[in-house]
């Protein structure tokens, strides 16, 4: 049998064989993901601009409401400028039911004989009733003239001139003796007692020499009395009685006015209408 007859099959390739077994790569898949974070960017930022635009609103609506309701409840003019501002985020405050930090101020606010400048800091203000504050408290500032009005509405004596030295109000005036005025400077220290502003006498100088009391007395007798006793003025008579008055002193050139606002105030008609003093 020869090898015509039964002819060998060539034995395979066996590197083709390798090749010839490896599938077909699959076809790559597009990602997805990149496109949803793309998308939820986009949602994020229209919804923090949304938000923002809220809470602009909401808040110089509430700002506005606020103060119109301060003007009313003071009695003060409707063109009487006061600002507004509720610090931090509103819209959480809201749903809190309580304003964190809520400011108030205004100028030239009338005070009996005169006017004032007024800041007010109300915290943990409840946006539901009953209204209340945690805490409160409201700076009164005078200036030079300011005082003039208030003090010269309860002297005693012809104010000649009046300044403010720190710590001191000095006061300029006269005593007759003799026929002859003799030119007194008084310095009055304020302070807050009982609710009351009072200016007490610290120091005396008559014709440009510092003199005692008793040495003023000894001179001019009863006629010096309205410049030894202590000046009073009520100021609880020319706002709410939800408002105290805890502190007073010259600072630089103004006189600083220190009021304690009570929680209940808000929610309270009584302590609306003007204080009074014992």
């Amino acid at each position: 049998m020869t090898d015509a007859e039964h002819p060998t099959d060539p034995l395979p390739d066996l590197r083709a064989g390798w090749v010839l077994a490896v599938p077909d790569e699959p076809k790559k898949r597009r990602r997805v993901w990149p496109w949803l974070v793309a998308a939820a960017a986009v949602l994020v930022v229209i919804l923090v601009v949304v938000v923002v635009i809220v809470e602009t609103v909401v808040r110089s609506s509430i700002e506005a409401g606020i103060a119109g309701q301060v003007r009313t409840g003071l009695d003060l003019p409707a063109d009487q400028p006061v600002e507004v501002s509720i610090e931090g985020p509103l819209t959480l405050q809201l749903l809190t039911g309580s304003l964190d930090d809520l400011r108030l101020s205004s100028d030239n606010v009338p005070l009996g004989p005169t006017t004032a400048d007024v800041d007010v800091a109300l915290r943990g203000v409840s946006t539901t009733a009953p209204y209340t504050v945690g805490a409160g408290v409201a700076t009164v500032t005078l200036d030079q003239s300011q005082v003039a009005a208030l003090t010269d509405s309860v002297a005693q004596i012809d104010i000649v001139d009046l300044t403010l030295e720190d710590p001191t109000i000095v006061v300029g005036t006269e005593l007759s003796l003799f026929g002859f005025g003799i030119p007194v400077s008084l310095s009055l220290v304020p302070s807050a007692e009982a609710g009351e502003l009072v200016l007490r006498p610290e120091s005396l100088q008559v014709s440009g020499l510092a003199v005692t009391a008793d040495g003023v007395r000894d001179q001019f007798g009863s006629l010096a009395d309205p410049i030894l006793q202590d000046w009073q003025i009520c100021v609880a008579q020319y706002l709410p009685a939800g408002a105290t008055l805890t502190a007073a002193s010259v600072t630089d050139d103004e006189l600083v006015a220190t009021f304690d606002i009570d929680g209940r105030m808000l929610d309270d008609a009584s302590l609306q209408q003007n204080g009074t003093c014992e």
